[in-house]
């Protein structure tokens, strides 16, 4: 017995799923990541290097490129939703324009979070998920995968991203997609009041020593 689909040259609208959303391909941002930013375990790579204004441009264009990628997808997968099935990518197409107007005017050197801030980020577990919860940046249904890794971000509880979508934008802009909480300066306003700390205790045993 032929099948509905045979029989009338189409496909069971029963059967019908959509087919999933991809999520960035970060390969080649990461590539040029790693090209301007210091690497802990290879303390030799390009000792003397300083990055130019053209190589850090080149991870901001990058980046969005990809997200650019992922925003055209959307637009496909809901190109028959109507306007209201639009409106789900004004955040990517807003962090796009962020990317393209640094890439104009790079800063000096990349400021974004280290790779262990992105280790130590809350894991959300797969059972605290809901099903109407999607990434904010892909647009993808956290549990359309079988195995999501779902990462909550300090500034707050609700502020929940696919870790593959928004580790690259924390490691190169350092700030919540959603409200901009600068986790960056947050650390580097926390590295610096230490070695304030250090340099004060030193000075003090310095004036212990020869007081």
């Amino acid at each position: 017995m032929s099948t509905y689909e045979v029989e009338h040259n189409t496909t069971d609208p029963a059967s019908t799923t959509t087919s999933p959303r991809r999520r960035p391909d970060m390969s080649t941002f990461f590539a040029t990541l790693s090209e301007i930013t210091p690497d802990p375990e290879h303390p030799d790579h390009r000792p003397h290097a300083v990055p130019v204004p053209g190589d850090v441009s080149a991870a901001f264009y990058s980046l969005a490129e990809a997200f650019e990628a992922v925003r055209r997808d959307f637009a496909r997968v809901n190109e028959n939703s109507g306007p209201d099935g639009q409106s789900g990518d004004d955040l990517l197409t807003e962090m796009i324009q962020s990317l393209l107007g640094a890439a104009d005017t790079p800063p000096r050197e990349v400021e974004g979070v280290s790779e262990e801030f992105c280790d130590m980020l809350d894991r959300i577990p797969k059972s605290k998920l809901k099903p109407d919860q999607s990434c904010p940046i892909c647009n993808n249904p956290f549990l359309e995968d079988e195995y999501p890794l779902v990462v909550q971000l300090p500034c707050h509880p609700t502020h929940l991203f696919d870790l593959e979508c928004v580790r690259p934008w924390l490691r190169l802009r350092g700030t919540c997609p959603l409200d901009r909480t600068d986790f960056a300066k947050q650390l580097r306003d926390k590295a610096e009041e230490r070695k304030k700390i250090v340099e004060e205790d030193e000075e003090e045993e310095w004036d212990g020593m020869y007081g």
